[in-house]
Formats: C-alpha cells, sequence, structure tokens
C-alpha cells in the first residue's frame, strides 16, 4: 500500500483505535496476574496459574507434524534436568515433564500445562548439558510467567480488532474518494487488514522473549552452569541460520499463535513482519550478553559436556540420532535415482530404536513409493505406529489415505478408531472432514466442517480440505485476478485522492 493511501486509511480508521484502547484496558487488566523479569540475578514471586490439560496438550502435540518421538533414556536425563531447573526456580511440585518433538528445526516450546517440547534439530546440534539447560530454563520462563495468560489478553484486543471490521468495512465504502463498482469488499478488506495488523495491534512478543532469556540467565546464574558454552551458544547458532533466511516449522510460530503448544521458544522468522515483534537472535544474545558478563562467576564454570555426550552415546539414543541423520542421505539416493539403495536405507532407518517411529516409518514409505512397491506393503509398513509408544497421526492418516477404494468402509472405521485416540484433538479435524468429502460422506463431513468454525485456528485448513483440485486451481485464479483488480483500483483510488496526474 502507498504511503498517502495508507495515511488516509489511518485516519479514517479512528472509531477502530478507539475500540481497541478499550479493549486494549481489558486486556492489561486481565494481564495483571502476569510476573515480569526486570533484569538477570532475580525473579519475581511465581504467579497464580490455572494449568491446562495435560492429555490435551498431549494429544495436540501427538497429532502435529510427525507427532512426538520415543527416547526413554534421553527424556529420563531431560526431566531430571527439568526438576533442577523447577526447584532452582522455587517451584518443584509443578506439573510437566520434556518430550521431543520431531520437528527437526532448531527450536523448542512450552505449554500453559506445564511441558515442554524439545525439538530433534535441537537435540541433534547441541553441544553441551549448558546449552540444553538453558534452552530448557528459557521455556519454562513462559511457563513461570504464565506467558500464556499474557498472550490471552493480547488476544482481546485482536479479536475485538477484528470484529470491529465489519464496522470499518461500511465506513471505508461510504468515506472512500470515488468509490465505486470497481472498490470491492476485498478492497476494503485489505485496507482495514493494514491498518488493523500495521497500526493497532501491540507489539508484546519482543518483551515475552527478553524476560525469557533474562529468567534463562538469572538460573544459569544460580546454578553454575557456563554462559558463554550454553545458552549463548544456542542463540549464536540461531542467528547463523537467520541470517541464511532459514525460518522456523510452521508448527513453531503456530505456538506462539495459541495453537495448543503454549508459548513458543525462541526462534522467530528472520524476515518479513515477524520482525516487527520478534528481536532477531543476533540482537537478543548481544543485550544478554551485556547484562550477563558483570555477574559471571570467577573462575568461570566449565561447560558440562561430559554428561551431555554421555547421554548420546547411550545405545538406543545413539542409534536413533543416527537413523535421523540418515534422512539426508536416502534423499541424494532418491535424487540420483537410485530407489532400490534408497530403500535398503530407510529400511535401516526405519528399524531397531527407530522400528515405529513415524518419521522414519514415513520416509521409508515414501522411498517404497518411489521404487514402485505396492500400496499394501507401504501401508502395512506405516501400521507398525500403531502399537509404537508414541504414536502420530500423520501416520495413522496415511495409512487410512492408502486403503483400496473397496476398502472404505474399513479406512472410515481406522480412521475414526486414531480420531478418537488422539482425544478428537481438533489438530485432526483439517484432515478427518478432507477424508469425509473425498468419500462422499457428506453427513459427517458437514458435522466436523460446523466444529472446525468453533476454532478460528483450523478453519482455513477445513474449508480447503473440502475443496477438490479444479476447485483449488479456480480460487486461486480468482484470487489472483482479485489482487490485480485490487493493485490497479487502489492506484486509481490514490491518484484521485491525492490528484497524481497519470
Amino acid at each position: 500500500m502507498k504511503r498517502g493511501a495508507r495515511l488516509y486509511a489511518s485516519l479514517l480508521a479512528l472509531p477502530l483505535l478507539t475500540l481497541c484502547a478499550s479493549a486494549q484496558a481489558e486486556a492489561e487488566a486481565e494481564s495483571k496476574m502476569i510476573a515480569a523479569v526486570k533484569t538477570v540475578g532475580e525473579l519475581p514471586p511465581a504467579p497464580p496459574h490455572q494449568w491446562s490439560d495435560l492429555a490435551a496438550d498431549l494429544n495436540d502435540n501427538r497429532a502435529a507434524g510427525n507427532g512426538l518421538v520415543s527416547a526413554p533414556a534421553l527424556q529420563r536425563y531431560l526431566n531430571r534436568l527439568y526438576t533442577s531447573i523447577k526447584t532452582a526456580a522455587g517451584v518443584p511440585e509443578w506439573p510437566g515433564q520434556v518430550y521431543i518433538s520431531s520437528d527437526t528445526t532448531l527450536n523448542a516450546h512450552a505449554s500453559a500445562s506445564g511441558n515442554i517440547y524439545l525439538h530433534m534439530g535441537l537435540i541433534q546440534s547441541a553441544e553441551s548439558e549448558d546449552e540444553i539447560y538453558g534452552v530448557m530454563a528459557h521455556e519454562f520462563a513462559h511457563v513461570y510467567l504464565n506467558h500464556q495468560a499474557a498472550y490471552e489478553a493480547h488476544q482481546v484486543t485482536s479479536n475485538v480488532a477484528a470484529g470491529a471490521k465489519a464496522l470499518l468495512l461500511g465506513f471505508f465504502k461510504k468515506k472512500l474518494p470515488g468509490t465505486n463498482t470497481s472498490w470491492s469488499p476485498f478492497d476494503s478488506v485489505a485496507l482495514v487488514d493494514s491498518v488493523v495488523h500495521e497500526s493497532l495491534l501491540p507489539v508484546w512478543q519482543r518483551d515475552v522473549e527478553e524476560q525469557a532469556d533474562m529468567f534463562a540467565g538469572t538460573l544459569m546464574l544460580r546454578e553454575r552452569y557456563s554462559y558463554p558454552a550454553g545458552y549463548k551458544v544456542f542463540l549464536e547458532r540461531l542467528a547463523t541460520l537467520e541470517q541464511r533466511d532459514v525460518a522456523p516449522s510452521p508448527f513453531a510460530q503456530n505456538a506462539v499463535a495459541g495453537a495448543g503448544a503454549g508459548t513458543g521458544a525462541a526462534v522467530a522468522p528472520a524476515t518479513g513482519a515477524a520482525r516487527k515483534t520478534h528481536a532477531t537472535a543476533r540482537e537478543r544474545e548481544e543485550v544478554l550478553t551485556a547484562k550477563m558478563l558483570p555477574l559471571m562467576p570467577r573462575p568461570r564454570p566449565a561447560p558440562r559436556k561430559q554428561e551431555w555426550q554421555a547421554v548420546l552415546q547411550e545405545q538406543e539414543t545413539a542409534e536413533l540420532l543416527a537413523h535421523f541423520a540418515l534422512r539426508a542421505d536416502i534423499a541424494r539416493l532418491q535424487a540420483a535415482g537410485r530407489h532400490a539403495d534408497a530403500v535398503k536405507l530407510a529400511q535401516k532407518a526405519a528399524s531397531g530404536a527407530t522400528a515405529g517411529d513415524a518419521t522414519m516409518l514415513l520416509v521409508l514409505q515414501d522411498a517404497m513409493s518411489k521404487a514402485g512397491t505396492n500400496i499394501d506393503e507401504q501401508r502395512t509398513v506405516l501400521l507398525r505406529n500403531r502399537n509404537w509408544p508414541e504414536r502420530a497421526w500423520s501416520l495413522q492418516y496415511q495409512a487410512a489415505a492408502l486403503v483400496k477404494p473397496e476398502q472404505a468402509a474399513f479406512a472410515k472405521e481406522f480412521l475414526q478408531e486414531q480420531y478418537a485416540y488422539f482425544g478428537e484433538t481438533p489438530r485432526t479435524w483439517p484432515d478427518m472432514v478432507g477424508f469425509y468429502f473425498r468419500n462422499d460422506d457428506k453427513m459427517s463431513q458437514m458435522a466436523l466442517s460446523l466444529k472446525c468454525v468453533t476454532d478460528a485456528r483450523f478453519r482455513d485448513a477445513c474449508s480447503e480440505r473440502a475443496r477438490t483440485d479444479a476447485q483449488r486451481q479456480q480460487a486461486a485464479a480468482q484470487q489472483a485476478a482479485r489482487e490485480q483488480q485490487q493493485a490497479d483500483s487502489l492506484q486509481k483510488k490514490i491518484n484521485t485522492i491525492f490528484k497524481i496526474k497519470q
């Protein structure tokens, strides 16, 4: 949007500003119980907590991406660390455990249930216990400081702003000079969205992350962990990824957006609109290091690498990490057209400690598909996850999708069994809507689509699953046409408003 039009829109948005100011006051009142870290070395008293449902939280994460990874020895070690973090913060009795997400990005996230989820990418890259402790302490900060409640308070403003759009649409239609049939509701929505998202919503995430960083630094000082070899290293590694424009996973981003996974970890996109609400890893590292340096003890504590390396070398954990590392080799074999060799390597990846792991089984199924293996054999491989300690929704859904048309009734029964197993978590709804749509089960599709309307997180995804490829192509073409119409129309409006000659 041109600068002139943005200024004009901002002037017209004064009624919305008033509404949002009122909502902001309500949000601030609701967030008074949110604790705040003001400096490194001090922690505020723990605020009251209302813990979210543990089972629902786990189901939500097991239905995200390829679910969770079963690594008993590693989890026992991580939960011992988590116990020490809670104890250092003075709340040893608080609920929550550590789980490992199959997501291979350098990330982690926490939930309002007290759970912490470390991504496989973080596990694979960490070089010391100090680094893992720092990231976990950062995540626990979101739990301790009740940042989920802060997000809910923030949403009060967002929701009121969204609700006020209807008022503004009519307002814009009446007030914009030269309004005629070429100015569509699409134009008005775009203009209102620009004002709402770029001018009105508070920039609160930056402060949230800074406080979590200071919290992590405080606990590292208390427990004599090495900040230079720990959390500082993590932030530096993250900064390197940001410089390469490597964005985090959608699952991580959604965590901050209230997708059931709580407040997300340290990773924020390096580009785009998110830069306005999140400091870069480089900025965060510089700010935190400046605060930590005067407080770090002398002599500096040695990094605890031995403990971390020992748990990684435990037989089952070492095999799991080695198998995850094979995916790059499998991809290279496939790119070279060596599909039979790719299947052999994928079979190794899906064996032993990862014989039923969702990620490894999907890698094997994909390799088998590219090699021309029949569908029945592919489905048999996927069903190995059915009795695995960590069952993943993505894999169960793929198994049902591979059933032949004449077995549709069996596929429906199987998928509904899995749907119940995962607690009918909303994250599964889009897939179920798509399954019912493809199998012409209109009643089930309609019933679930109505449920989708109650959860804005998955509303668009549910709608997308209920469209044919032809409908998607038509929608894409219509969207492109509307965007072009918007651009042309907006330019004309700007020319009219500011009397710009063509």
